[in-house]
């Protein structure tokens, strides 16, 4: 029975991790459609700027991230238990307070759009104004997914996540092709939102029908939240801060070649997402029962490493055909860098799959490793800012240490 038991245990995380790359495949497709459409529709100075807005945008989502993560994982603890009243108190009331907390920032933005604008080189803040728009549903969107994680379910967390990207794809793409430029592809972003809210509320219909209980302290999931919210805060800062940096230090065209270089290179970090989305509830869930659980982290690193590390042999062998097919001509001159790039991704998705292990089982402590990784990013992206190879170099190197000092500290937490 023992022996059946695993069998069907390993065949439904399979499963499972396979629905969400099918999933996640078709959002990481859109999304790159998206940001391959905005380089060949737009100018380089032009993709420049959107590239950077978008990085600063999904730096700052780093709350919807975390409140995704601790929604799952008290969703996973009142799963267990049965107590499906309380997963739906928990939907109403993180919902309520989460929107009137976007709607706040919201206004915080729009006072502090000039100086963000400047930062950025961009003359418009209309455009900074209208990308955080879409803020209040960006955290009340991850409360509805983080539900459908935690209870597992898989098909229905994964129609929700591509139908954003393919949103914002179809809205970006037409309002560019109509005139308005990084205003139409900013407004791809803002609708995406909308729908896939929507949506994903419309999968939740059956929980919304059960009566909510109390017992649910928002107090123990904010305390959790907080000490999540800076692993994934690091987290997102290392793939984004480097694009913001060089908007702001190199020169507009360097910019825009080097967010067509980040795009590419981006895949082979987003490629093997699903690896750290599925085990994150499932060790979760192991965790509270009492079970063994480090298999799971180390078949999903052999996963990711294999993803990943298949990408950025492709990006070493064929660079300039990828850069050619993909974007033109105009931008050969970083192929060189394209492998390299990806390399430094490949770390940052080994990374991933460790922080959501830690977190999924309360090692939240996680979060300093990748603090360090952070602070080292930034100090040797303004040392190495001189050129995009040295840049490059310099993100490679805060990759390797913040991935060395993670394993380190997992492996003393164990201990």
């Amino acid at each position: 029975m023992d022996i059946l038991r695993d069998w069907i245990k390993k065949s439904k995380l399979i499963k499972d991790t396979a629905i969400m790359m099918i999933a996640m495949g078709f959002s990481n497709f859109f999304n790159y459609l998206y940001q391959l459409s905005m380089g060949r529709l737009l100018t380089p100075i032009e993709y420049g700027e959107l590239f950077s807005l978008l990085s600063l945008f999904y730096i700052f989502s780093v709350f919807s991230t975390t409140v995704n993560t601790s929604i799952t994982k008290f969703t996973s603890i009142y799963k267990i238990n049965n107590e499906y009243g309380k997963i739906k108190t928990l939907l109403v009331r993180a919902s309520k307070s989460l929107a009137l907390l976007g709607g706040l920032i919201f206004l915080g933005v729009v006072i502090l759009s000039p100086y963000i604008s400047k930062f950025l080189k961009i003359d418009n803040p209309l455009l900074v104004i209208l990308l955080f728009a879409s803020v209040p549903f960006g955290f009340v969107l991850p409360v509805y997914q983080g539900i459908l994680r935690g209870l597992q379910r898989f098909e229905a967390l994964g129609i929700s996540a591509s139908s954003w990207s393919f949103f914002k794809l179809v809205f970006g793409v037409l309002f560019v092709l109509l005139g308005l430029g990084v205003v139409g592809g900013i407004s791809g972003v803002f609708l995406a939102h909308v729908f896939a809210l929507v949506i994903t509320l419309f999968f939740l219909r059956d929980l919304l029908k059960v009566e909510g209980e109390g017992g649910v302290n928002l107090r123990d999931i904010v305390n959790y939240s907080s000490l999540a919210f800076l692993s994934i805060f690091a987290y997102t800062t290392m793939w984004n801060i480097d694009v913001i940096l060089v908007k702001h230090y190199l020169s507009p065209l360097e910019a825009g070649e080097y967010s067509a270089i980040s795009v590419l290179g981006k895949i082979v970090l987003f490629a093997p997402g699903a690896v750290g989305m599925v085990i994150f509830p499932k060790t979760a869930e192991m965790h509270e029962k009492g079970e063994e659980h480090f298999h799971v982290l180390l078949k999903g690193l052999a996963l990711t490493l294999l993803i990943s590390g298949g990408i950025v042999l492709v990006y070493a062998l064929f660079p300039r055909f990828i850069i050619t097919f993909i974007y033109g001509e105009k931008y050969l001159s970083v192929a060189p860098y394209l492998w390299r790039y990806g390399l430094a991704m490949m770390l940052l998705a080994l990374l991933n799959v460790i922080m959501n292990y830690a977190l999924s089982i309360n090692r939240t402590k996680i979060f300093y490793p990748l603090l360090v990784g952070v602070f080292l990013e930034i100090i040797t992206l303004y040392y190495f800012r001189t050129s995009i190879e040295n840049i490059i170099n310099g993100l490679s190197l805060a990759m390797l240490v913040g991935l060395v000092l993670a394993v380190i500290s997992l492996w003393r937490g164990s201990q």
